[in-house]
């Protein structure tokens, strides 16, 4: 396997089960906000080649768009996304019970804020992040477009140990992984969590220079090979950098995982949760 300039192995998704270890319930508005509808986000899990040994579990999700839905069918009062923590501390405990949870990595890729009165609203995502962490000891990701974080938020973020907003481009050492954040999506630069391309375009391609193993974005690219939806040009960038993992979001597919032409590895985590732990090398 290839190696990263971190002279570590690069990460190589070996497995994803076909059928989920779990499902949440939850309500969210339908289509033209004039309803709402009944959702389950499915948590699967995979194996997965190149972690260090600090690293027992990575826990990868996005665009958790929704209210929970209580045992009594009620709804409201808190977001899928932070009933999402407790379950997968339940989940490793019964189906992990080796990985130690202080060495579980979170990677977040976007839109964790969601409610059932419009599709697609924006809102604060701070409870969110606050559940990951009550729960894990490393919680790492990006804004999405809908992500509405107040300054308070973003400061307590920035303030609390374990915890990593990439609310600035930049690349993150964890345990000898380098992990790479870029959130947003392009579009114009007026607006929350929107970069013009020509200026998103020049960052992606700053952060690939820097050799990461993990690249965090919500806008993802598209592979037209794969029938899979995204955005052109960040396909382009990240077919001529390095083979690296890239996790994403935004636009949902059918499938969870693509590969590039230059072996890069594409994980859409748009309304599914991911679990990986260490595969054994052949």
């Amino acid at each position: 396997m290839k190696k990263s300039k971190a002279g570590r192995e690069r990460l190589k998704v070996v497995t994803i089960a076909e059928e989920p270890l779990e499902w949440i319930p939850y309500v969210t508005a339908a289509r033209g906000s004039q309803d709402i509808v009944y959702e389950r986000l499915p948590i699967y899990r995979g194996e997965i080649l190149g972690l260090p040994k600090e690293v027992e579990a990575l826990i990868i999700a996005s665009d958790l768009q929704g209210m929970a839905l209580h045992d009594n069918g009620e709804y409201g009062g808190s977001l899928v996304g932070e009933k999402l923590p407790e379950t997968l501390e339940h989940l490793l405990q019964l189906h992990l019970p080796d990985v130690n949870q202080d060495k579980v990595l979170v990677c977040l890729c976007g839109d964790l804020y969601g409610d059932t009165a419009v599709r697609g609203s924006s809102g604060d995502p701070l409870p969110v992040w606050r559940a990951f962490r009550s729960r894990f000891q490393a919680v790492l990701g990006v804004n999405g477009n809908h992500d509405d974080l107040s300054p308070e938020g973003e400061a307590e973020l920035a303030s609390t140990g374990g915890i990593h907003l990439f609310s600035k481009p930049s690349v993150l050492l964890h345990k000898g992984l380098m992990v790479a954040g870029l959130g947003g999506v392009t579009g114009r630069g007026d607006r929350p969590n929107r970069t013009p391309e020509p200026e998103y375009l020049e960052t992606l391609g700053h952060l690939l220079q820097r050799g990461p193993h993990i690249l965090l974005l919500h806008q993802g690219p598209e592979v037209p090979a794969a029938g899979l939806h995204g955005h052109s040009a960040t396909l382009a960038q990240l077919e001529a950098g390095p083979e690296l993992l890239v996790c994403c979001g935004h636009i949902h597919w059918h499938q969870p995982l693509a590969e590039l032409g230059n072996g890069t590895q594409v994980l859409n985590t748009d309304g599914r949760v991911l679990i990986f732990t260490a595969a054994s090398p052949d």
